[in-house]
């Protein structure tokens, strides 16, 4: 019975390093391309993206409309690995077109900027420019319907994203 316990107590030690290596850093770069997914969201006016951005762990909000064509958003929360991050968005509605603007600051970036920058310019939907300068990554990117900015430099970690959609049936 002893030898079972002594056996029991060594295997346990000798896993214990295996199940320590196992839990993982919060990704940088997964966090980025989730923050620009959530941004994606909020510039394409979805009807349930208050309900999106609760879910994914934004404390956000629709401001006061200034007008029935206008819609406003803030949200924050803090991206794991990576930081702070406060988001804006605007949403508004023409007669035969859509409008969409999303920007996320995270003023005081934690990880690589390349990596980060690589990560979101990596995405199949997007291509376009990349610069790296001073210490600095930026890219200028665009499809179809979209217009993104991003950078990652001394002075943070910045999405901005513009969309121009057709409206609705169109």
């Amino acid at each position: 019975m002893r030898a079972g316990l002594t056996l029991l107590a060594v295997l346990a030690l000798a896993a214990q390093p295996a199940l320590a290596q196992s839990k993982t850093k919060p990704s940088t770069t997964g966090s980025a391309v989730a923050a620009l997914e959530m941004c994606e969201a909020f510039a394409a006016g979805h009807e349930t993206i208050m309900d999106e951005a609760l879910d994914a762990g934004w404390d956000a909000y629709e401001q006061e409309p200034e007008s029935p064509f206008v819609k406003g958003y803030d949200a924050g929360r803090d991206l794991p690995g990576l930081g702070w991050a406060d988001l804006f968005a605007l949403v508004e509605t023409y007669p035969g077109k859509g409008f969409g603007y999303c920007r996320i600051d995270v003023a005081t970036p934690r990880g690589s900027a390349s990596a980060v920058i690589d990560a979101i310019v990596g995405l199949d939907r997007y291509e376009g420019d990349v610069v790296e300068q001073d210490g600095g990554v930026y890219a200028s990117l665009e499809n179809d319907s979209s217009l993104l900015l991003t950078h990652f430099d001394e002075y943070g970690f910045v999405i901005q994203l513009t969309t121009l959609t057709p409206a609705d049936g169109e």
